[in-house]
C-alpha cells in the first residue's frame, strides 16, 4: 500500500511538473512573428489625410458655435481619458460638456418617420405626406444645415482613447439629409435635390475611404446605398436630357479606394478591440477574481491581455495584405480563407481565457468587408446608370456591352431587365428578410422609366 501511495504521489508530482513546464513554455514562447507584426500594425498611429472634422461631427446635434466645438471635444476627451475604467460597460462616471449646450432638432407626436438608408421608397413616403414632412424638416432645419456642412471635411478620426465605451458622435444625423432631398424633389426644387443626393453619396464614399472607424465606414456604406437609391428614383421621373449637377461627377468617379478603406477600417476596429482587451476586459476579469475566493495572482494564470491582443490581431491586419487586395481586385467575397488558430496550441496553455474570447469574437467581423464591397458595387452600378443615361440611343444590352472597364466587375456582371426597367447587381452580403432586407441583389430603375406625364402633380 505504501508503495502504491509513493507511485501515486510521484505521478501527481510529475503531472504538476508537466503542467508547470508547459505553462512556462507557453508564456516564454509568446506571440508568433505574424501575430507580433499584425499587432504592431494595429498599434501604429493611423495616417490621416486632409482636414479632420470630428469636432464638428461630435457636436453636430448640439447648438455649439463653430469656434467652441474643438474646445468642447477636447474637454470630453480629457474627462474620458482620466475617468476611472468601468469594467462592466455601464455609463462612464463623467459628464459630457455637450450637456451644457441645447440640443438641436425636435420631433412631435405624429411626425412622419425619417427615410431609412436601407429601405427604398423615400420619394413615395414624402409624396404621400408633403405637409407633414415640411413641418418635420422646418423644426429640424438647424440640425440638417449643420449636418450638411459636414461634407466639407475629409475624415472624422476620433481623438478618444480606443475602448469599448468610446463615445460615438450622432452619426444618425447624416442619414436624415436624404429625407430633405426627397422633399425638395417632390416640391419641385429638382436640381438642389439631385445635388443633395449626390453629395450624400460623396460623403459616404469619403467615410469608407477614410476608414476612421468600423461604425463610420458602415454609416458611409449606408449613405451610399440610401442616396444612390434616392438618386435613381429621382432620375426615373426625369427626362434623360435633364442635366446633372457637378456634385454627381465627383460622387461617382471611379474607382473607389476600397483596398485602403477596408484596411484602415479594420485596423481602426482592431485598435478598439485591443484597447478593450487591455483595459476593460482585463479589469473585468480581475474584478471577478477579486470577488471570489481565488488569489489575485490567479488572473495571470489563464489570461494574458497582450497575448490575447496578439492572437486576435491577424484577423484585422489581414485586410491590409496582398490576399485581401487581390480579392478586392477580383471583386470576390472579402473573407479570410485561413482557418482560425487552434485552441489546443501551446500558446493557449497559459492563455485559455484569452483564446476563447478571441475565437468567440472572430465571426462577428465576417460580413463587414462584404458590406464595403457592396457599397463599391452600388457605386459602380449607379455610375453605369449615369453613363447609359448620358449616351445617345436606347438603353439595351448592346449599350450595356459598351460600358467602360471601371464600371465592370470581374465576378458580378450588371443585369439589365428591360421589361422591369431596372439595372441590377448581385450583392456579396447574405440575403436578409424584413423591410430593410434584400434578396441578394440591388437594383435601380432605368432613367425616365417613371417619367411623370406633362402637367401631372409632383
Amino acid at each position: 500500500m505504501v508503495r502504491v501511495l509513493k507511485w501515486l504521489a510521484l505521478a501527481v508530482a510529475a503531472a504538476v511538473l508537466f503542467v508547470v513546464v508547459v505553462w512556462l513554455a507557453s508564456r516564454a514562447t509568446g506571440p508568433s512573428a505574424a501575430e507580433s507584426d499584425a499587432l504592431a500594425l494595429i498599434d501604429a498611429a493611423p495616417a490621416n489625410q486632409g482636414r479632420g472634422g470630428f469636432a464638428a461631427l461630435y457636436t453636430v446635434a448640439h447648438d455649439v458655435p463653430e469656434a467652441e466645438q474643438a474646445g468642447v471635444l477636447a474637454e470630453d476627451v480629457r474627462h474620458f481619458a482620466t475617468a476611472p475604467l468601468v469594467p462592466d460597460g455601464s455609463s462612464p462616471p463623467w459628464r459630457s460638456a455637450l450637456e451644457d449646450w441645447p440640443r438641436l432638432g425636435m420631433s412631435l407626436e405624429g411626425d412622419p418617420a425619417w427615410c431609412v438608408s436601407r429601405e427604398p421608397g423615400c420619394l413615395e413616403r414624402v409624396r404621400a405626406s408633403p405637409q407633414a414632412y415640411a413641418g418635420l424638416l422646418e423644426r429640424n432645419a438647424a440640425l440638417l444645415d449643420r449636418t450638411a456642412a459636414l461634407a466639407a471635411w475629409d475624415h472624422f478620426h476620433s481623438p478618444f482613447p480606443a475602448r469599448f465605451d468610446t463615445p460615438l458622435p450622432a452619426y444618425q444625423s447624416l442619414s436624415r439629409l436624404a429625407t430633405r432631398d426627397a422633399w425638395r424633389f417632390v416640391a419641385g426644387d429638382i436640381d438642389v435635390a439631385l445635388a443633395g443626393a449626390c453629395t450624400g453619396v460623396l460623403q459616404g464614399r469619403r467615410m469608407i475611404e477614410a476608414g476612421d472607424s468600423l461604425i463610420g465606414s458602415m454609416i458611409g456604406a449606408a449613405l451610399v446605398q440610401g442616396n444612390a437609391t434616392l438618386l435613381g428614383d429621382m432620375l426615373a421621373e426625369l427626362p434623360r436630357e435633364h442635366a446633372l449637377p457637378a456634385q454627381c461627377d465627383a460622387a461617382f468617379a471611379l474607382p473607389l479606394a476600397l483596398g485602403d478603406g477596408a484596411c484602415r477600417t479594420m485596423l481602426a476596429e482592431g485598435r478598439l478591440a485591443t484597447g478593450g482587451l487591455r483595459g476593460q476586459v482585463a479589469a473585468s476579469f480581475a474584478a471577478e477574481v477579486a470577488g471570489s475566493d481565488l488569489p489575485g495572482w490567479s488572473t495571470r494564470l489563464l489570461f494574458d491581455p497582450e497575448h490575447t491582443a496578439a492572437r486576435g490581431a491577424p484577423k484585422f491586419a489581414w485586410y491590409c495584405g496582398a490576399q485581401a487586395r487581390e480579392l478586392i481586385a477580383q471583386d470576390s467575397p472579402l473573407r479570410d480563407p485561413a482557418p482560425p488558430p487552434s485552441r489546443w496550441s501551446l500558446a493557449c496553455a497559459s492563455n485559455a481565457v484569452g483564446c476563447i474570447l478571441v475565437d468567440i469574437a472572430a465571426p462577428a467581423y465576417a460580413d463587414y468587408g462584404l458590406r464595403l464591397q457592396d457599397a463599391d458595387a452600388r457605386l459602380r452600378t449607379t455610375a453605369a446608370l449615369l453613363w447609359l443615361r448620358g449616351r445617345d440611343g436606347a438603353i439595351d444590352e448592346a449599350a450595356l456591352a459598351q460600358l467602360p472597364a471601371p464600371m465592370r466587375s470581374p465576378s458580378r456582371p450588371l443585369r439589365l431587365d428591360i421589361a422591369a426597367g431596372t439595372l441590377a447587381t448581385a450583392l456579396h452580403e447574405r440575403p436578409r428578410e424584413g423591410q430593410d432586407g434584400h434578396d441578394g441583389s440591388w437594383s435601380l430603375p432605368l432613367p425616365a422609366s417613371r417619367l411623370q406625364p406633362a402637367g401631372a402633380a409632383p
